[in-house]
């Protein structure tokens, strides 16, 4: 279905859409750990008005790769970037809300171990 017709369609159902502040909170916490390699559970996610636009503040652990890793990658600092860009740019594709700032505080590492396969 292309995405003229979906958008024609929108348009003449009537009525509203309303997500609630409790699933917008559940959907950019799920956001957060997926970009961070994390639990949900261990993400804490708040969410206030920024002028309009949307401010989330974002304590959660950062997945890391353990030293004995041989695979390369982004560093922290570099990765930390990208996970605030992507839950912005993900925040606004997924629920339609406009992010003005996303502040990102990394409370620990989590080693992701690698797994051998068999």
């Amino acid at each position: 279905m292309s995405s003229a017709l979906v958008a024609e369609r929108l348009v003449d159902v009537g009525g509203r859409v309303a997500i609630t502040a409790h699933a917008l909170e559940r959907t950019v916490t799920a956001i957060a750990a997926t970009r961070l390699g994390v639990a949900a559970k261990d993400v804490t996610v708040r969410l206030t008005d920024d002028s309009g636009l949307l401010a989330v503040d974002i304590a959660s652990p950062l997945g890391v790769p353990s030293l004995r890793s041989t695979r390369g990658g982004p560093t922290v600092p570099e990765r930390i970037v990208d996970a605030r860009r992507g839950i912005r740019d993900d925040v606004t594709r997924i629920a339609g809300a406009q992010v003005g700032t996303v502040a990102l505080s990394i409370t620990r590492a989590h080693l992701i171990e690698e797994r051998r396969v068999r």
